[in-house]
């Protein structure tokens, strides 16, 4: 009986060791971004665009890779979605697949940062890309030259307190 009770106690141990070793309720989550070199391209024009018909087709509020445009998460600008011309997606032997992230780089502040493909530009243009922004918070913008690189994100746990390098 007590060789039961040891090894049941045992096994529950071992069974609770990875709960205890995994948990993060304490550490703050530190996002790195890692550019990959070959996947950076200039695009020699990038404009602001937005979900309407007249700048879309007749479902302005679906993208080409089938993902739907939350009105209410535009306006808040918690949405950072891309369009890119369609000799830059691999669908056209590009190299950006839609739903990769990529890190736009303008020298402007309010569009710098981290971007999600997930639409395409009609055949007409190349090497060049669109912002989705709500009409009510940005209708106008051009930018020339601006870098684009393909990101992969990695999410490292630390320990709050504790130096972050």
């Amino acid at each position: 009986m007590k060789k039961t009770f040891k090894t049941i106690l045992v096994v529950i141990i071992l069974m609770m060791t990875p709960m205890i070793g995994s948990y993060t309720k304490e550490a703050g989550i530190k996002h790195t971004i890692r550019i990959t070199k070959e996947y950076t391209a200039v695009l020699e024009t990038l404009t602001i665009y937005n979900p309407v018909k007249r700048q879309c087709d007749n479902t302005p509020l679906v993208t080409a890779s089938n993902a739907r445009i939350d009105v209410t998460k535009l306006k808040k600008q918690e949405i950072r979605w891309l369009a890119l011309s369609r000799n830059l997606l691999k669908r056209w032997n590009g190299n950006f697949h839609y739903g990769d992230t990529v890190k736009l780089s303008s020298g402007d502040p309010s569009i710098d940062g981290v971007w999600i493909i997930q639409d395409n530009l009609n055949k007409r243009y190349k090497n060049c890309g669109d912002l989705l922004f709500d009409s009510n918070v940005r209708k106008l913008g051009k930018w020339k030259n601006v870098k684009i690189s393909k990101v992969i994100s990695t999410s490292v746990l630390h320990p709050i307190g504790l130096p972050i390098e």
